[in-house]
């Protein structure tokens, strides 16, 4: 199974436990607290979870890109411009299940997603499935 496919129902389990844990404790019932908040806290929380599934999809390719490469998480912070020394680049060589959630923005990622899949294809690198 693609790893999308797996983040995918991820996403949409988390979602229906979500959904599921709300409607059996009502804590977020439209008699308690109004069908305008509810309704806000099922979009936000969809939204989050979205979010969430799109950076450890990217997260997971940038992982794959640069151990094909064989880079090292010292190569990838080089190919961020302006890194924060707060920020934690991914390590490659290390076991990662989830994108780092706090102490790494979504924006390096895509940078490195960007340029990594570039050198990927320019090795004749198998794209990521």
């Amino acid at each position: 199974m693609a790893t999308k496919s797996k983040l995918t129902i991820i996403s949409i389990l988390t979602y229906c436990l979500f959904v599921i844990l709300t409607f059996f404790t009502g804590f977020l019932s439209p008699a308690k607290i109004g069908i305008t908040w509810t309704v806000f806290w099922y979009v936000a929380v969809a939204g989050i979870i979205y979010y969430l599934w799109f950076k450890n999809l990217v997260f997971q390719k940038v992982i794959y890109y640069a151990r094909q490469l064989q880079l090292t998480q010292t190569d990838l912070a080089k190919l961020l411009p302006n890194l924060k020394e707060s920020q934690v680049v991914p390590d490659p060589q290390k076991a990662n299940f989830i994108a780092p959630l706090f102490n790494f923005p979504l924006q390096g990622l895509d940078i490195l997603n960007n340029k990594l899949a570039k050198q990927a294809a320019q090795q004749g690198v198998k794209p990521f499935r």
